[in-house]
């Protein structure tokens, strides 16, 4: 699909992208040795969400815990049987350097996986293993198939599942999930259109919390609007007030990325939906698709990718602008410098 300007061209290309971006960084050599208890994947922002994902989606199946870091101070639990994995596509991530060289100093076995900057040159020096992001540069956010390849990689060979056997099996399906998702009477268009005029408030059931979380984060950076994230059933115990009373509720609208793996969880979703419509909020809902619970995860991915570049089709902005962040990380160094 062609746009009127480069940088809509552009992001659409990286988006589309993600299928080879992912077959591709299954081939990586993850330079793991040995068999671990625990994976925890730091990371921030575009660069975490890999780690969210399989954090969610090995819940239930994986004899190795996967935690994902988002902070900057090792929990006590962390020992030899732990394997940290450092992940930054700029490899300029202030807190993800700070949580490398934390890692180091616990002793902890380390990884890194970047396409380059400050960490890939620490990594060097000190002679820790580095797996790459390849290929030309990209929008962090948009190098989520590398991250996903990566970490399932590094993840199977840590003693987890068959990832990769996995992730190249559905591949032939997500391909086509993606001509599904780019036609214009498909689910992105239309949930970016309906959309219009409203501030989205993306939920997920308890799996999809992860995908929630992402669908917000591409839509605050490429439609550059505000968004918010929340999980079904947590709602119906605190926000759910709000939403029932709030004289601005209208001005708002829930998208709901929902998963029938759950019979429970599918009734309570229903409940929700019915008593939001019926408060006259008006609603988008995502039915993921796919024959896992990471393939379904990897769909919502796709779909709100999708709804966050055609919001800023409709609304002719730049979607590879990210100067904000540029302009806080300035004063994150600036704070960071003065003395205590």
């Amino acid at each position: 699909m062609l746009f009127d300007t480069d940088s809509l061209n552009t992001m659409s290309r990286e988006i589309s992208g993600f299928t080879d971006d992912l077959a591709e960084a299954l081939e990586s050599e993850t330079h793991v040795r040995r068999r671990y208890k625990h994976v925890m994947v730091c990371g921030m922002g575009a660069s975490a969400i890999g780690g969210a994902i399989f954090a969610d989606s090995m819940y239930y199946s994986s004899k190795v815990s996967v935690d994902s870091c988002k902070t900057m101070a090792l929990p006590e639990w962390v020992d030899k049987d732990t394997l940290f994995v450092a992940c930054s596509y700029s490899g300029e991530t202030y807190e993800t350097i700070f949580m490398y060289k934390l890692a180091l100093d616990a002793g902890l076995d380390v990884i890194t996986v970047t396409h380059g900057g400050k960490l890939r040159k620490l990594s060097e020096e000190i002679g820790t293993p580095i797996v790459p992001i390849k290929g030309k540069n990209m929008q962090p956010r948009s190098a989520i198939g590398w991250f996903i390849g990566i970490l399932g990689a590094i993840i199977e060979d840590a003693g987890g599942p068959g990832i990769r056997h996995q992730l190249r099996m559905m591949l032939p399906r997500l391909r086509e999930y993606q001509r599904e998702i780019e036609s214009e009477d498909g689910i992105a268009w239309r949930i970016a259109k309906d959309l219009e005029g409203h501030v989205p408030v993306v939920y997920g059931a308890p799996d999809m919390e992860a995908i929630a979380v992402r669908m917000k984060n591409q839509l605050n950076e490429n439609s550059k609007i505000i968004a918010f994230s929340g999980v079904v059933p947590e709602f119906n115990h605190n926000e759910v007030v709000g939403w029932y009373d709030d004289p601005y509720r209208t001005k708002f609208m829930p998208v709901v990325i929902c998963d029938d793996r759950l019979v429970e969880i599918s009734k309570i979703l229903k409940a929700t939906l019915d008593l939001l419509e019926s408060r006259d909020v008006p609603v988008s809902v995502i039915d993921t698709k796919g024959e896992s619970l990471l393939e379904r995860m990897i769909y919502g991915i796709m779909v709100g990718d999708h709804i966050s570049l055609y919001i800023a089709a409709l609304h002719g902005i730049d979607p590879c602008n990210v100067d904000p962040i540029t302009d806080i990380k300035s004063r994150i160094r600036k704070e960071l410098n003065k003395p205590d």
